[in-house]
């Protein structure tokens, strides 16, 4: 039943990025929704389940979006466990330590496709593609996935503060 959820959170989720993504635009800098939520799933869980929702997510995101087959679903899947890995590492994962990883796992996400769908880039063109593109989608993309975690750990201390009320009584 759980991986019936999981295909249907990574169905939504590339529908609700080709929905939405548009609206949710700063100055032409569109989010990666399914990126933000293979890092967030990786950060909550571990590099086991963060690799398979990201090559899930990728796979639908290559079937679902114009481009080469692949690249997404390596790239999603890749970020998902290193995500995953964080938390290893990480004693207590905090939204500083979601910005900064989300924000190193975009930028590499970013210049390998960057590298894969322009193969011929001369210094200055690289350069502003870099700075004027993947930087900003980069801080954005860490932004975000911070205060969704910290949304999501707000309320996972709410309902255990909860249990642990009604478990004295």
């Amino acid at each position: 039943m759980i991986v019936a959820w999981y295909i249907l959170l990574c169905l939504g989720t590339v529908v609700a990025q080709a929905t939405f993504s548009a609206m949710l635009s700063i100055n032409d800098v569109y989010p990666d929704l399914c990126l933000v939520l293979v890092c967030i799933i990786g950060f909550l869980t571990n590099e086991y389940k963060g690799l398979m929702i990201g090559l899930t997510m990728g796979l639908f995101q290559d079937l679902l979006a114009p481009g080469g087959i692949g690249l997404n679903m390596i790239l999603k899947g890749l970020a998902g466990s290193l995500a995953g890995m964080t938390t290893h590492t990480i004693s207590t994962i905090t939204a500083q330590a979601v910005v900064i990883a989300t924000l190193a796992l975009s930028l590499v996400c970013g210049l390998a496709s960057l590298i894969v769908a322009y193969p011929i880039l001369d210094g200055w063109e690289a350069f502003h593609a870099i700075l004027g593109n993947l930087v900003p989608q980069a801080l954005y993309h860490s932004l975000l996935a911070a205060g969704i975690f910290w949304v999501i750990h707000k309320v996972r201390k709410a309902f255990g503060m909860v249990h642990s009320v009604q478990g004295r009584r």
